[in-house]
């Protein structure tokens, strides 16, 4: 009896089905465009899912950010950041990123925005592509496919880093010459410490 229970049990473990989702992240105005494909494990907080965009391209994760969900029943845009920045004086709604999880937004929505440096303002376009079912979890994101190199932090944002690519053509410089290198292997293998960098 004892036996039959264990098997039982086992066959039930076996059964059990884990969930990932396949998102694409675009840099809203980058020509060409600078974009990451992501298999996102499911029941992560929105303030990991921003660790996992800072590391996939490349940013240091010094600045704020928020994500832009949807809208409410009123119609004001729905914002989740951390906490710490939000000032009162949004109409908008806003949620907690290190406490709200991803996944109701992910069935409910195909698209988001997520905002990093209010101050270059990086916008990316997040698409959510695939909700996969499968009997094996995902421990870690994973970067499946990649175009262009990551862009440099602090540089005025999109228009900014165009010019700065305008100037640099100008001068002949070699500054910014590999524009289009990527290894997603790399990304890979920062993307297992995902969770540290959601706790710096």
């Amino acid at each position: 009896m004892y036996k039959k229970d264990v098997a039982t049990n086992d066959t039930k473990m076996n059964n059990k089905k884990y969930k990932y989702y396949e998102i694409k992240v675009s840099i809203k105005d980058t020509h060409p465009p600078v974009w990451r494909r992501l298999q996102i494990p499911e029941g992560i907080t929105f303030h990991e899912l921003n660790a996992i965009i800072q590391l996939a391209f490349g940013w240091s994760g010094y600045h704020a950010y928020n994500f832009e969900v949807g809208s409410t029943v009123n119609g004001e845009r729905m914002f989740i950041e951390m906490p710490e920045l939000y000032s009162g004086w949004y109409v908008d709604e806003t949620k907690n990123s290190k406490k709200e999880k991803i996944d109701k937004y992910f069935k409910e929505y195909k698209r988001m925005k997520y905002t990093y440096d209010f101050g270059d303002n990086w916008v990316h376009d997040i698409t959510i592509e695939k909700i996969v079912e499968t009997d094996i979890k995902l421990n870690n994101p994973l970067c499946i496919k990649a175009k262009m190199a990551n862009l440099p932090e602090d540089s005025g944002g999109p228009w900014g880093y165009k010019d700065m690519r305008e100037w640099d053509d100008y001068e002949s410089s070699t500054c910014y010459e590999d524009k289009t290198y990527i290894n997603i292997e790399e990304i890979n293998k920062k993307l297992e410490n995902y969770k540290k960098r959601a706790n710096f």
